[in-house]
C-alpha cells in the first residue's frame, strides 16, 4: 500500500525525465509544444498522486492539457512511460466498462509488499493505522468471496473492539474511513434502493495494488489456521489476480487496463 518517495524511484531510474521526453518529441516532430505539455502532465499526476483521486479526462483537459485537440492521447502516452520508468508509477483505466466517462488511476508500479502484518508493530498501535483499517476491510470482504453486507463487515470490525457506531481512538471516524477507501477506489460500496444495504467488494486500485496472497497469509496467520491452499475459492482467486497482473493488457488508446479477478 506504501510507495517510496519521488527521489528514490528517480536515483533508481536510468533516464532522466528530460531524456525520456526529448525522445517522445523527436520522434513525432511536434517539438517543445508536446514535450511541455508532457512535462506538466507528469508533474499533475506526481503532485496529486498521495490523494489516490482519479483523473477523469475532462479534468485533464481543463486543468492541463488545455486545447490539446487530438494530441491528448499522444500526451497521454507519452507521460505514461515517462511515470512509469522514472518515478515507478502506472496508469491504469479505472471502471471503463461500466462508465461511459474514462477515468484514471495513479498507482504504484512497484512490487508488492512482502508482508502486511509489518504495519502492525508489537504494541499493537501501527504507525499509519490507516493501513491496518484497510488490510482489515479488505481480508474479511476476500474470505467473502468478494461480497460481504455491512452487517457482516461491522460484525468482523466489532471482533477487534471496532464499532462503526463510536469513534474509535485509533481509527476515528469508522464509516468516514469507509468512504476514504471508496473514494480512493479501494473498495466497491454499493447500496440496494430498496433495502438501503450496503454491500462492499474489492474496488480497482485494490485489485491492482494489493496481493491476495499476502492477504491470504495474513489471515492465516491471524487465525492461526491451515496454509493458503487449503482455501480454495480464495486460493483460486490468488492465482487469477497472479496471472491478470503478468498480462500487459493494453486498450486502444495503449494504456494498461484494469483487470478485475
Amino acid at each position: 500500500m506504501g510507495r517510496p518517495t519521488n527521489s528514490s524511484r528517480s536515483k533508481g531510474s536510468q533516464r532522466s525525465l528530460s531524456q525520456l521526453t526529448q525522445e517522445s518529441s523527436q520522434r513525432n516532430g511536434n517539438g517543445t509544444d508536446i514535450e511541455d505539455h508532457v512535462n506538466n502532465l507528469v508533474r499533475y499526476f506526481i503532485n496529486r498522486a498521495g490523494e489516490h483521486v482519479s483523473f477523469k479526462r475532462t479534468e485533464l483537459r481543463k486543468n492541463v492539457l488545455v486545447n490539446v485537440g487530438t494530441q491528448f492521447q499522444e500526451i497521454m502516452n507519452k507521460a505514461t512511460k515517462i511515470l512509469e520508468e522514472v518515478y515507478g508509477y502506472k496508469i491504469l483505466i479505472a471502471d471503463s466498462s461500466q462508465n461511459s466517462a474514462k477515468e484514471y488511476l495513479i498507482t504504484n508500479a512497484l512490487p508488492y509488499k512482502p508482508d502486511p502484518t509489518e504495519y502492525i508493530p508489537p504494541n499493537g498501535y501501527p504507525e499509519d493505522a490507516n493501513k491496518v483499517f484497510t488490510l482489515l476491510v479488505l481480508s474479511h470482504v476476500f474470505m467473502s468471496n468478494n461480497s460481504v453486507s455491512d452487517n457482516s463487515l461491522y460484525s468482523f470490525l466489532e471482533t477487534f473492539g471496532i464499532d462503526v457506531q463510536r469513534r474509535h481512538e485509533i481509527f476515528g471516524s469508522i464509516k468516514d474511513c469507509l468512504n476514504v477507501l471508496k473514494n480512493k477506489k479501494y473498495i466497491n460500496m454499493e447500496t440496494e434502493q430498496l433495502s438501503k444495504k450496503v454491500t462492499f467488494s474489492w474496488g480497482s486500485r485494490a485489485e491492482k495494488e494489493i496481493s491476495k496472497l499476502e492477504v491470504l497469509k495474513f489471515v492465516c496467520k491471524m487465525y492461526k489456521t491451515t496454509t493458503p491452499t487449503a482455501w480454495i475459492k480464495q486460493y483460486q482467486s490468488v492465482q487469477e489476480q497472479m496471472q491478470a497482473n503478468e498480462i500487459n493488457n493494453v486498450d486502444e488508446d495503449g494504456l494498461t487496463q484494469n483487470t478485475q479477478s
